[in-house]
């Protein structure tokens, strides 16, 4: 029952957006655990593995690259992918949602020998500025789908803005504009969809930490806060991170989700939770996001990234020191004395 109930979700997901002409974003997905265990906050998070999902502004003032990488597979049925790469100024990503619906049969039920397979996949590319406080992006994405039960497909583009601004050393704000350049996606078939474009606000607050507004205590305690609006919708999401030292992180939140069982479309606040874990340069993130029946077996995230170390700055070391200043000393020209003497021979005599 919960195959067949997801199997219909998913396509009402991809297809009704196709009916009322709006595009689905897949960028819910792909914002990684740690996003997702803070209520899905992350338009202030300047430390991440995966930027080019999150806010690409923070990718100016990276020093070193970062991977990160997302996959699991539900009931065999829906298996989702997603990778990224950062380095300075630029980040790259990736993700594919595919999701076989079963074999073709006829209308007495006879198989037809293929299957029916929905495939949702995007690529990105984003580029970061950072001036002093403030960082800015741009980000541009291509998305494609293909339905193979009735053989059609469907490509789009779409440019999307970013920015960071730190107001003090423990109070940051962040927002993106999305999709304010896009194409529609367009169907083989004639149809087309619109990306819609959508509003996002965020604001970090660093309680605890060095440079939070109570720095005495040392482990860092950082609240997220993010409110996204997109048509004539808007949903609200925070969380806080406590950091355990510098390995381990705590995570927890709430967010504002949809329930589109109903005849009502209601509102409702789901509890997030998580945990992120670092160890040699390799970080593990893991969320838990509480959902309705048929998505329940979706609710575990995971995502792994490997953080290369920023290059140390160049240093001169003793030994150098010492050869440099012997050999000015011995290139200088030898110093010239003044006879200050007088005999006094003749003063004797």
């Amino acid at each position: 029952m919960i195959k067949r109930n997801l199997i219909i979700l998913l396509l009402v997901f991809c297809w009704g957006s196709a009916a009322a002409r709006q595009a689905v974003s897949l960028e819910t997905l792909s914002a990684g655990a740690d996003a997702m265990a803070r209520g899905g906050a992350y338009l202030t998070a300047e430390q991440s593995g995966h930027y080019v999902f999150q806010n690409y502004a923070f990718v100016g003032n990276l020093a070193a690259p970062r991977f990160s990488l997302t996959a699991f597979e539900l009931l065999n049925e829906v298996g989702y992918f997603s990778a990224a790469y950062s380095q300075s100024n630029f980040s790259l990503g990736f993700l594919r949602v595919q999701e076989p619906g079963g074999e073709l049969r006829d209308s007495a039920g006879n198989l037809q020998g293929g299957q029916i397979n929905y495939t949702d996949s995007a690529v990105y590319g984003a580029f970061g500025f950072a001036f002093d406080r403030l960082s800015l992006g741009v980000r541009g994405k291509m998305q494609s789908k293909y339905f193979s039960e009735v053989d059609v497909s469907a490509t789009g583009l779409a440019l999307d803005l970013a920015g960071a601004y730190q107001a003090r050393p423990y109070l940051t704000f962040g927002a993106e504009l999305g999709n304010i350049l896009a194409t529609e996606l367009s169907w083989s078939n004639g149809l087309a969809e619109n990306y819609g474009r959508s509003l996002g606000l965020g604001a970090l607050f660093k309680v605890f930490g060095t440079d939070g507004y109570w720095p005495d205590h040392k482990w860092p305690l950082h609240v997220y806060t993010d409110v996204r609006a997109q048509e004539m919708d808007y949903f609200c999401g925070a969380g806080a991170e406590y950091w355990l030292g510098s390995h381990v992180a705590l995570r927890g939140g709430l967010k504002e989700t949809r329930d589109t069982r109903g005849e009502q479309s209601a509102k409702l606040l789901k509890f997030t939770a998580g945990l992120g874990f670092n160890y040699a340069n390799v970080y593990f993130d893991y969320a838990y996001n509480s959902s309705d029946a048929v998505a329940e077996n979706i609710t575990h995230f995971f995502t792994v990234s490997y953080w290369c170390d920023p290059p140390r700055p160049p240093q001169v070391t003793k030994t150098k020191e010492v050869k440099k200043a012997a050999k000015a000393k011995k290139s200088a020209p030898p110093k010239k004395y003044k006879r200050t003497f007088r005999s006094t021979l003749n003063s004797a005599e």
